[in-house]
């Protein structure tokens, strides 16, 4: 139930973080349309995220956690913080180093990894992304004090800073979007970046100082606990390494095609991203301080029960989402993004995109939180060598389908190769984490009839009503939002009841989760 509580925490802050999440792309697309500026960034986005998935990313979700939350399930919590200060101390001086030396390097780096020799000929195209790339080269720092910070509070189990941070980081990109874009242009939208890595830090302060943080000046790199980390670190590093990769094949692909390939490309990831972030990263979040307090303690039996009740939570949610993710793609496209200049063209390269990453939602699900599983019993190895796998087979499906399939190609590339590390996950885990699979197996099948349930249904729905989902003629955008909704009303109902029929038992989980946090608040009230 405990677990259940920080999920329904982090859905809840994570829904109004993604709701800005889209507002944010949106207010980008309505400000400069597919045009090469907006390319530019995208591709200027590049290097300073990769920067802060290798130096921090890597370290916070397989080592830092669970080594800081085994000192504190251990009462030695002046010990964990001299770890913690330690890590936190090292790590931010790499990404202030690196991002100077990234600064100096990014005229050679940016033409070189980054972009197509067509992308980089275009007048001052190749100019403008390494500008933008050298103001957004700031972030990373911030944005890793914010990570580890959220760390620090998730391992005391701490979950509403931490969930908060990325709403800030959203909405003050939009405010940069809306109101400094008419005076410095596209530069606006990397201020932006910069300012809300910054404020992602600031607003988990208050909630550290209370837990009376006990932050040293220290450098101890020889401590155990800290060599530990950084040992454990290693593998996932190597792995977001390798998912960088992908990236930047994409990138470089993608800048190669039409303009608008670019930034279409990534609103469809991103808008892929918008549930996966509100559902499995959550949970996923939410399980992993316990799946590694069990672990350090050799509770075996309940490290499992927990990690088969969040398997099932997440494809319970993922599974309906998905559905209705390819069936009202061009509704969904058309009210989100097609504004001022975001033009029809824009859309159908957003909406084509977006239908092929929906393929592959439940295999990103599963791999947050089954990577966690491995990461919460100190393994770090044997997903990096899946992940390894996968990359590689994303990045010969890309080559291979790009140049026939655009970035519709780049998309299918991705799902598949996703849903292959998830299968492998899952395979070599059962054994050794005594998941129950037939009990799994039967759960998932109940899952997934319920939701083709749903999308029949929905099917139906839309002919019956005659919802315009071809968009060859733009309905009002009311109108539109009323008749998607409806029909997404509907689904989702339909999905209920079926659950109800066939007695998915996530579906009495939830109601009691939701009941019980509605009770506690009233016994505080009164």
């Amino acid at each position: 139930m405990s677990i259940a509580r920080a999920s329904l925490v982090m859905i809840a802050a994570l829904i109004a973080s993604r709701i800005l999440g889209w507002l944010r792309l949106s207010v980008f697309g309505a400000a400069f349309g597919e045009t090469p500026q907006l390319d530019a960034f995208w591709a200027a986005f590049r290097i300073p995220d990769a920067l802060f998935n290798l130096v921090v990313a890597g370290a916070l979700a397989s080592a830092f956690i669970p080594v800081f939350a085994g000192y504190l399930a251990k009462e030695n919590e002046d010990e964990a913080w001299h770890v913690a200060s330690s890590v936190m101390n090292v790590l931010v001086l790499a990404l202030v180093v690196l991002s100077g030396v990234m600064w100096l390097l990014a005229p050679w780096i940016v033409p070189t990894l980054i972009v197509s020799p067509a992308f980089a000929s275009k007048p001052g195209q190749l100019e403008l992304t390494i500008e933008l790339t050298r103001i957004m080269l700031l972030s990373p720092i911030f944005m890793g004090l914010s990570s580890l910070v959220t760390g620090v509070l998730q391992s005391y189990r701490q979950f509403l800073a931490g969930a908060i941070a990325p709403l800030v980081y959203n909405g003050v990109q939009i405010l940069f979007a809306l109101f400094a874009s008419p005076f410095v242009g596209i530069n606006a939208l990397a201020y932006g970046v910069v300012a809300g890595a910054v404020m992602m830090f600031l607003v988990q302060l208050p909630e550290l100082t209370f837990r009376r943080t006990k932050y040293q000046l220290t450098f101890d790199l020889g401590h155990a606990g800290v060599r530990q980390i950084f040992a454990l670190a290693g593998p996932r590093t190597l792995s977001l390494g390798a998912v960088q990769v992908v990236f930047f094949v994409d990138t470089y692909l993608a800048s190669g095609m039409r303009d608008g390939s670019l930034t279409a490309l990534n609103y469809a990831f991103q808008l892929m991203l918008l549930p996966l972030g509100v559902f499995s990263i959550a949970i996923s979040a939410a399980v992993f301080p316990a799946l590694s307090h069990y672990a350090s303690l050799g509770q075996a039996a309940r490290m499992r029960d927990a990690l088969q009740q969040a398997i099932r939570w997440i494809l319970f949610l993922t599974l309906p989402t998905a559905i209705l993710m390819v069936v009202l793609r061009r509704p969904i496209v058309n009210l989100l993004f097609q504004y001022g200049e975001f033009g029809a063209d824009a859309r159908e390269l957003v909406q084509a995109a977006f239908l092929f990453y929906a393929l592959g939602l439940a295999g990103h699900a599963l791999v947050q939180i089954l990577a966690r599983a491995y990461f919460a019993s100190r393994d770090t190895t044997t997903p990096l060598a899946l992940t390894l796998v996968s990359i590689g087979a994303n990045v010969v499906l890309s080559v291979t389908l790009a140049p026939v399939f655009g970035i519709n190609g780049l998309a299918f590339a991705n799902s598949v190769a996703t849903l292959l590390e998830a299968a492998l996950l899952l395979v070599l885990l059962a054994p050794r984490a005594r998941l129950r699979l037939v009990g799994l197996g039967y759960a998932t099948l109940k899952q997934v009839t319920a939701a083709l349930f749903m999308g029949v249904s929905m099917f139906l729905f839309i002919n019956v009503t005659n919802i315009p989902l071809n968009l060859a003629q733009d309905p009002p955008k009311l109108l539109l939002f009323v008749q998607t909704l409806l029909a997404a009303t509907f689904g989702v109902g339909v999905y209920l009841l079926a659950a109800w029929a066939i007695r998915i038992d996530e579906l009495q989980e939830v109601i009691v989760a939701v009941l019980a946090r509605f009770r506690r608040r009233s016994v505080k009230a009164a």
